[in-house]
C-alpha cells in the first residue's frame, strides 16, 4: 500500500513538472516562431505557436544592416562571460576554501565568513558603488567593468564552502602525512573532490555574465563594449535603433521594418548558447547544490 502511494506521488510530481516545463517552453518557442515570421504577418496576426510561412528575412536584415554591431556585441558578451567566469570562480573558490578550514588551521575563517554574510544584509548603496567603480577603480567603458564588480557571489561562495567541508578530513590528514603543502592539498585533494560544486557555480556565473544588463547599463556608455543584452534593450526602448547608420534609412517610408521580429531574433541569439550549454552541466548542478546545502 505504501509503495503504491509512493508511485502515485511520483506520477503526480512528473505531471506537475511536465506542465511547468511546458509553461516555460511555450514563451521561448513563441519567440523563435516570431523571429521566423514576416513582420507584416506578425503585425496583422500577432504571435502564434506554429509557423505558417517561415522566413529568414529578419535574420538577413540584421546581418546586412547590423552585422558588425551584432558581431561586436556577441564578442563582448562572450569575452565577458569567459573572463568573468574564470575570475569569479577563482575568487569564490579561494575564499570558500579559506573559510571552510578549521579555526586551528586558519584563525580568520569565522571572521571572513561573517564579513561575507554581513555584506548580504547591508550595502553602501548604488551611488557610492558607482563612484567607487568609475572614479576609484577606473571601471568605466572597458571590458573589466563588465565582470570585476561581480568578483564573488556570497550565495555561490557558501554553496562551494559546503562542498569543501564535505571533503573527508582523513584524506587531508593523509596528504599532510605524505608531506603535501597547503597548496598541494588544495589543488590535488580539495579541488578535485569539490568539482561538482565548482561546475555548479561556474554555470551560475556563466548565466549571470551572459544575461547581465545591470553593469552594461551603469558602466558602459560607448558602443565599443555594448553587450547583446544592452543592444536588445536599446531596440526594445527605441525601435528606430535598427535604422541608425543603416543602409535602409533613406527608404524608411517605403518599407515595413522587421522591428518586432528583429527583437525576437536577437533574443534567440542571446539565449541559444545558454540553452545548448545548460543540459551538459545539469548533472553537476544537482549534485553541487545538494552537497552545498547538506554540508553548508
Amino acid at each position: 500500500m505504501k509503495r503504491r502511494k509512493l508511485n502515485h506521488e511520483s506520477i503526480l510530481c512528473v505531471v506537475v513538472l511536465v506542465v511547468l516545463c511546458i509553461i516555460c517552453i511555450i514563451p521561448l518557442w513563441m519567440v523563435v516562431v516570431a523571429s521566423l515570421t514576416d513582420e507584416t504577418e506578425l503585425q496583422r496576426n500577432g504571435y502564434k505557436l506554429f509557423i505558417t510561412s517561415p522566413t529568414l528575412s529578419t535574420y538577413k536584415f540584421l546581418i546586412a544592416n547590423k552585422g558588425k554591431m551584432l558581431l561586436r556585441a556577441f564578442r563582448t558578451t562572450l569575452l565577458t562571460t569567459v573572463f568573468g567566469t574564470v575570475w569569479s570562480v577563482t575568487v569564490t573558490t579561494l575564499f570558500a576554501y579559506a573559510i571552510s578550514q578549521k579555526k586551528e588551521e586558519f584563525r580568520f575563517a569565522r571572521a571572513l565568513s561573517f564579513f561575507a554574510w554581513f555584506t548580504t544584509i547591508f550595502s553602501g548603496g548604488t551611488l557610492p558603488w558607482y563612484i567607487a567603480c568609475t572614479q576609484m577603480y577606473g571601471l568605466k567603458d572597458n571590458l573589466f567593468a563588465l565582470f570585476i564588480p561581480y568578483s564573488m557571489s556570497v550565495w555561490n561562495m557558501f554553496i562551494l564552502r559546503g562542498n569543501f567541508r564535505a571533503v573527508p578530513y582523513d584524506l587531508i590528514e593523509a596528504a599532510k602525512l605524505d608531506g603535501a603543502s597547503n597548496a598541494g592539498i588544495f589543488f590535488r585533494v580539495s579541488v578535485p573532490l569539490a568539482k561538482s560544486g565548482i561546475v555548479t557555480i561556474s554555470l551560475f556565473n556563466m548565466l549571470t555574465f551572459w544575461n547581465d544588463f545591470y553593469l552594461p547599463q551603469w558602466l558602459i556608455h560607448t558602443n565599443d563594449y555594448q553587450t547583446l543584452q544592452k543592444m536588445l534593450y536599446n531596440m526594445l526602448s527605441n525601435s528606430l535603433a535598427l535604422l541608425k547608420d543603416s543602409e535602409l534609412s533613406s527608404v524608411f517610408d517605403k518599407i515595413v521594418l522587421p522591428t518586432t521580429a528583429a527583437k525576437m531574433a536577437i533574443a534567440v541569439m542571446a539565449i541559444l548558447p545558454i540553452i545548448i550549454l545548460y543540459p551538459f552541466s545539469l548533472r553537476y548542478f544537482v549534485k553541487g547544490i545538494n552537497m552545498g546545502g547538506i554540508k553548508g
